[in-house]
């Protein structure tokens, strides 16, 4: 039975790697297990800006495709400013990877954000982690809860706040720990609509006062 699970657990990334990718300049990416992705960012060393990160984090992962030239603002229609940078990456949970129907089923990389509302010269507040299925009609594995990754790289979490969506949708909030690293905060979005259903996670490094108000 050991030997049955040890052989499982070795191949999930071919799983989660068995079809094609689009769009095709991801298809070299290695894909990251959920769970082994957010610990990278509880692994990020805390300094003086304790709550926020570098906007040059992992900049020269080679996993990262990188599609904002240095950081990048936006204002919102009651005159927010948004500074952010974005990649793409490949993300699975449990093996599975969320897929869009194209001629044939093919994989969908994730994007990941950095972004602030503060004085940018801090760094980045939040990571968003995002799957990219809304808008799309024909997609699948799209809710894929991250807990048992979580367990797998020894990721507690413990629930701090939930908002039900309706629907069977739900945005809940968890404080993320694991001895010897850096703890940061969840929140972890279930949504859907006539655009189909998605998950968000957005990791904040220090507890926001309405985490679940987000």
């Amino acid at each position: 039975m050991k030997k049955q699970i040890i052989f499982l657990f070795l191949m999930l990334p071919l799983i989660c790697c068995a079809y094609p990718v689009y769009p095709q300049k991801a298809e070299s990416l290695q894909s990251f297990e959920i769970g082994d992705f957010i610990k990278l960012f509880m692994q990020i060393p805390t300094k003086e800006s304790k709550d926020f990160i570098a906007w040059d984090t992992f900049v020269n992962n080679e996993n990262f495709i990188w599609e904002t030239d240095g950081v990048d603002s936006s204002e919102s229609d009651d005159g927010l400013v948004s500074y952010y940078r974005n990649a793409m990456v490949r993300i699975n949970v449990n093996g599975l990877a969320p897929m869009r129907l194209k001629q044939n089923w093919t994989e969908m990389p994730w994007t990941v954000g950095y972004s602030t509302t503060s004085n940018p010269n801090f760094g980045a507040e939040v990571v968003r982690i995002d799957n990219e299925c809304f808008g799309y009609y024909t997609t699948k594995n799209c809710i894929l809860p991250p807990f048992k990754s979580l367990k797998r790289v020894n990721i507690n979490y413990k629930k701090i706040c939930k908002i039900e969506r309706g629907n069977g949708f739900e945005t809940v909030g968890y404080e993320l720990s694991s001895k010897g690293l850096r703890t940061i905060y969840l929140l972890y979005e279930q949504d859907g609509g006539t655009g189909g259903s998605y998950e968000t996670y957005h990791l904040y490094f220090s507890k926001p006062e309405n985490l679940c108000e987000f």
